[in-house]
């Protein structure tokens, strides 16, 4: 009996940091989107770049290049010389894929209680932060922005933005 104690003791002191390095592995899985996001973003890539002429698709891709490869480092650089090279058609054209991305993504996420969260309406139906529920405040009318959302890789945009001190 007095040997059952200390033996319990260790059992439950080396068990419980075990469970809780499960519990932590497990949560790796839940922080990645769900496969519809990635679905949208994957149809709307691909239908960003065919509304592209075939000469703005390449200097437009040599950009996103670049930035995955550490040549470009300043994402608002990058953002703003993707501008640069479309045509007002193209820019209207790409934003209806962000749009129709937008709106796949939403119909396909779970619905929040009225209020709740990032999500839940602000005053007057806005968005929590009081910026235009359309997101133009995040870049969300940005079509350079947008382009290389999809086509930089998620770790070269996460390190990026973590760099220039950026939160989206």
């Amino acid at each position: 009996m007095r040997k059952a104690l200390p033996v319990l003791a260790l059992l439950v002191a080396t068990g419980l940091p075990l469970a809780a390095c499960a519990q932590q592995s497990g949560n790796a899985a839940e922080n990645s989107p769900p496969p519809a996001v990635l679905q949208a973003r994957a149809a709307a890539k691909t239908a960003a770049f065919n509304d592209l002429s075939g000469s703005d698709r390449t200097r437009v891709q040599a950009i996103i290049d670049q930035v995955n490869n550490g040549q470009l480092t300043d994402l608002r650089s990058a953002a703003s010389q993707i501008d640069a090279i479309l045509s007002p058609a193209e820019t209207t054209a790409v934003l209806g894929e962000r749009t129709k991305m937008m709106q796949t993504i939403r119909a396909n996420m779970p619905a929040r209680p009225e209020g709740a969260g990032p999500g839940g309406p602000g005053p007057n139906g806005g968005s929590p932060n009081g910026a235009p529920a359309n997101g133009a405040h995040r870049g969300g009318n940005h079509v350079g922005r947008f382009l290389l959302q999809l086509g930089v890789s998620h770790e070269k945009m996460r390190e990026l933005r973590h760099a220039q001190g950026q939160t989206h």
